[in-house]
């Protein structure tokens, strides 16, 4: 197989890895898990005898509850754009050709002038 061969191969297999990836894990999410009615069960159980605990209560259970969100979507981000990237990369050192371009320049004393 050639090394274009190849090199389409791969971008097909990462085309089709993000299309799948953001269909299941971006547009098929429940809206529900996000906003207020993922956390108005915690919010129930804010219960104090003054308004500043209840306030905390319900600012602690907020606050945990876009963390746990945040560090979901960035699962879901690595998920979907570790491997395409990954397969960029190694096919760029797998196939990639060794040419005059590529290698390193020649030393310095070479350019100096006696």
């Amino acid at each position: 197989m050639s090394s274009g061969t190849l090199r389409w191969i791969g971008w097909l297999a990462c085309a089709v890895w993000l299309a799948l990836g953001i269909n299941y894990e971006i547009l098929q999410q429940d809206p529900n898990q996000y906003g207020f009615r993922a956390v108005q069960g915690e919010l129930k159980n804010c219960a104090g005898d003054d308004v500043k605990s209840r306030y905390e209560c319900k600012e602690k259970a907020i606050d945990a509850n876009q963390q746990m969100l945040f560090l979901k979507e960035m699962g879901r981000f690595a998920l979907i754009l570790a491997p395409p990237i990954l397969v960029w990369w190694g096919s760029r050192k797998l196939l990639r050709k060794q040419n005059d371009e590529d290698r390193l320049p020649p030393s310095i004393q070479k350019w100096r002038v006696k």
